[in-house]
């Protein structure tokens, strides 16, 4: 097999990897470039075959729906197949705009996958496992054909509620001969990283503090509002609006069978009518930076309020940020993330267990950094659009 990484060997974001056989070519992931990154790097992708006529590709398989990963789908080819997860779906076709009508027809034509569940692509064999990210749909490929092994990551870490299940799997997957794998974290200064968990006990600290707690949070960081849901004791509120309870009830639908996380999630639509009950009773709100959120924050007493930061502290750092502002509509706010990524241990435990003969270190600024934690493992430091065969 040959494997390409158009983009990704050097940046975080924006990724995009081939892997091919003699009879077969597919890409996965088509992502944009994230805002934070240098401005030098190039926002649109050319790869041959996906965005022009110049060579053929059999499909595009999506890990999930994060923009640095499936931002540039409207610029595959139309009659290229689309692969991505049941849930990635429908949270696509519930947040795009039906102003896009044949971009959400692109969409609603998107094949998908089980978790599990093996499909080919010409004489690629490719299983796709559910791992625990930030996004709750995101996945890991192994890709066989002519007698190799091939696990592509994606974005993953084993911190949050469903991490432990990183060790089955590993079990389950055995030693393969090559591993294309995120390194988000190796070009950060390690710290251990809390758990979701964690952050749900900090959760449970702020409802006793304050009456009134507003969380900042992404929408379809489905995970931790799922578990901001589950801290709020009886007698108090989570609230939502309508938008964010949709996806909730997506999650629920369908992953609801693997997690009481994703059961019976405790939900009140926001509406002024309930104005008086929420103010006597108390909440916990998802809110995101818009007018309608900073409005219902101005009516409740200041002094009993925070709104907890729940994003990547990065965001706060962008140029013409907004976030700044919305946190002090409150008098107190306070830092409760985690990151979404594997840490270095994490990676370099992934490494040891399945025994690559090469590595590739995508989604990251530092790749040399994983020679450092497994000098025994041939890591392969790859240019952008650099052919390897495995």
């Amino acid at each position: 097999m040959q494997v390409i990484v158009h983009r990704g060997t050097r940046q975080i974001g924006g990724v995009a990897t081939q892997i091919s056989s003699a009879s077969a070519r597919i890409l996965i992931d088509m992502g944009e470039v994230l805002p934070s990154e240098d401005s030098s790097a190039q926002a649109q992708l050319s790869v041959p075959g996906v965005t022009d006529n110049t060579a053929s590709c059999d499909s595009v398989l999506f890990t999930h729906y994060h923009a640095d990963h499936i931002g540039l789908l409207p610029h595959i080819r139309a009659d290229i197949p689309i692969y991505m997860g049941a849930l990635t779906k429908d949270i696509l076709l519930h947040t795009l705009p039906y102003q896009e009508p044949v971009l959400r027809r692109r969409v609603e034509q998107a094949r998908t996958f089980s978790p599990g569940q093996m499909f080919t692509i010409g004489d690629l064999k490719i299983t796709p496992f559910c791992v625990d990210h930030s996004a709750c749909d995101s996945y890991m490929f192994l890709i066989e054909a002519e007698g190799k092994r091939l696990l592509h990551t994606g974005d993953f870490r084993c911190h949050g509620f469903r991490g432990k299940a990183m060790a089955k799997l590993i079990r389950r997957l055995g030693q393969v001969d090559a591993l294309i794998t995120e390194g988000t974290a190796l070009s950060r200064p390690f710290t251990p990283p809390l758990t979701e968990s964690a952050l749900q006990r900090q959760v449970r600290g702020y409802i006793k503090q304050y009456k009134y707690v507003f969380v900042l949070c992404a929408s379809t960081n489905l995970e931790r509002i799922c578990a901001l849901s589950k801290a709020v004791p009886r007698g108090k509120y989570f609230v939502c609006d309508a938008y964010q309870q949709r996806l909730l009830d997506l999650l629920q639908k369908h992953w609801g069978a693997y997690s009481p996380l994703y059961r019976h999630i405790k939900k009140t639509i926001y509406s002024p009518r309930l104005f008086d009950r929420l103010r006597e009773k108390g909440f916990v709100m998802a809110v995101r930076d818009n007018q309608s959120f900073r409005n219902i924050i101005r009516r409740f007493d200041p002094a009993r309020q925070i709104i907890l930061y729940s994003m990547w502290e990065g965001y706060l750092r962008q140029p013409q940020s907004t976030l700044p502002a919305f946190l002090a509509l409150a008098p107190h706010w306070e830092p409760l993330h985690t990151s979404g990524h594997a840490s270095a241990q994490e990676i370099a435990q992934l490494v040891t267990a399945l025994c690559p003969k090469a590595v590739i270190v995508i989604h990251t600024q530092k790749p040399q950094a994983l020679q450092t934690l497994c000098p025994q493992t041939k890591v392969v430091l790859l240019q952008d659009k650099e052919p390897l065969f495995v």
